[in-house]
Formats: structure tokens, sequence, C-alpha cells
């Protein structure tokens, strides 16, 4: 069932020995017994049978060619296990003492299309969208662009001077947010409120704005893990800036090396297996293959 809820939502998970040297040779892969099940639609024969490959309780069936799906295949990213802990906190919005494993990542699938009000300054809009289209320019998977009617928009930056766009924001807060997504995970609707009486000065509006931004790609959390100029750190400062680690977090969560809007439990299981294989055989791969 796991594999099944992996196709849906975004991708499965192909595990591909190492090629020799020779050209001619085949590359042999092992998927899931439910996934083969699903893409071959042949009964499984003695000589599927014999080459069957247990990982902990998951059945993985050999196959001599790569499963024709229609999707893209991307080799699995590697990180080690400092990244992969601040990655978890941040992006499942994991506590240090929490065991829950259901939690899921959100992304942005579709362009980002921002919509701000008029009462920010021209200085505040220009700073923010630079800010936006340089923070972007890191992602390869993401684009976003900025629009002149609310209507085009599935981001929204207002003031509480404006009508209420977002009727679950809090008007009471300094500043708040809310977000929508998907079945997928996929977030489909950004707003964000700040309060420019609070925040009177461009630098601290601005400065607010970035921080949601931030935060609005992924649903991320700020963690006491990182310096106080991280985005990501839960550090209160007018000093913020995109740190090396920041990025690398950001492109991480884009990467289609990755599964996307999977929980917390898949995403830990799919790091052990390819941990596993190359542990096995430093010639070992692991591909994603994504299917939407």
């Amino acid at each position: 069932m796991k594999y099944l809820l992996i196709l849906i939502t975004m991708c499965f998970c192909l595990l591909s020995s190492g090629q020799s040297k020779s050209e001619q040779q085949r590359t042999s892969s092992y998927i899931p017994l439910p996934i083969w099940k699903k893409i071959y639609k042949r009964p499984l024969t003695k000589q599927d049978s014999m080459s069957f490959l247990i990982q902990g309780k998951d059945t993985l069936v050999k196959t001599n060619t790569n499963p024709k799906t229609g999707g893209i295949t991307v080799p699995y990213e590697y990180k080690d296990s400092t990244f992969l802990s601040y990655y978890t906190k941040v992006a499942f919005r994991l506590k240090n003492d929490s065991t829950d494993k259901k939690q899921t990542m959100k992304y942005w699938k579709q362009p980002i299309r921002v919509y701000i009000t008029k009462n920010f300054s021209k200085k505040v809009e220009r700073e923010f969208k630079k800010f936006a289209k340089s923070t972007i320019n890191h992602i390869d998977s993401l684009q976003i662009e900025f629009v002149n009617k609310l209507e085009d928009s599935n981001f929204i930056v207002y003031s509480q001077k404006d009508d209420n766009y977002e009727p679950k924001i809090n008007i009471d807060n300094q500043s708040a947010y809310y977000m929508y997504w998907n079945k997928n995970n996929q977030i489909t609707k950004f707003s964000m409120r700040i309060n420019t009486d609070f925040y009177f000065s461009d630098k601290l509006k601005l400065m607010e704005m970035k921080r949601y931004f931030i935060q609005s790609l992924g649903y991320f959390q700020w963690i006491e893990d990182f310096i106080c100029k991280s985005y990501f750190s839960t550090c209160s400062s007018t000093e913020k800036e995109l740190t090396f680690l920041d990025i690398e977090l950001l492109k991480y969560h884009y990467s289609y090396g990755i599964c996307k809007g999977t929980d917390l439990e898949t995403f830990m299981d799919q790091h052990a297996k390819a941990k596993a294989l190359l542990s096995e055989n430093p010639k070992n791969k692991m591909n994603f293959i994504h299917t939407n």
C-alpha cells in the first residue's frame, strides 16, 4: 500500500544496479511487487519469483529493462544524515520529541503568481520582487511571476488596511499567513497579511514579507539549529539573509532526486533503502520516476 500511495501522489522508486563498462550490458533493476503488477499487467513467472529480493517487509522484483511509465527518471540525490536531520525538521515540521511519521511535505507544483496590494511603498514592492525572483532562481523546477490583478494570483500580499482577502487569517495578529494545498500536498494558494502600523518602517515590512515568502515555499518550520541570520532560524532579526544552507534546503526540497508530497515515514524509508543499496555496492543506483 505504501508504494501505491507514492505512485498516486507523485512518483515511485526504481532501484537499479551499477552497469559494467560494456555498453552492451543491460541494466538490472528491482521494483516493488505492487508497482511491477501495475506496470507489466501479466502473471509472475517462475523465473520472476526466483529473482525476488526481500528488503524488510517489501518484495522487489527484478526486471532487465527500465519500465515504460511515461514519467521522468531522475537519479536519487544523496545527502548525509546531518543535512537530512535539518531537512526533516524544516520540511516535515518535525519536533525534537515527535514520533509522528505521517507528517507530509508541501510544495508548489504550479508557478507562483504574486499580487501585492497598493498599501505598500514602491520601494518595498520593488525590493520584495527582487528578493523573491532571486530566491526562485536557485530552484530549477519552480517559477514565479508578479501579476496586476487579484484574480490572476495564487499568492497575495496585503495589509490590515486592505479588505480581508483571506478570511481565515486572524486580523488581530501583527502578521499572519494562510495556505491551501490539494490531496497531493501541492500548495495551491497562499496569503500573507502584514500589519503596516506595527511594522512601521519599510525595512520591517520587507523583512516580514521575506520571512513569510521563504516559509510559503514548503510550509516550512523555523528551527533553533541555524545561525540567527538564516531564514529558517527561530531567531528574531532584521538582518536575515539566504545562507548557503538555506539555499541548499530549498534546492533539495524541489529536487527531482527525491519523491515529492510524501509523508515522513515514506521519505525516511526511501533513504534507508538507498543507503542499504550503496552499502552493498557503491555502484548501485536508485532512481525516482516522476509520473505527474
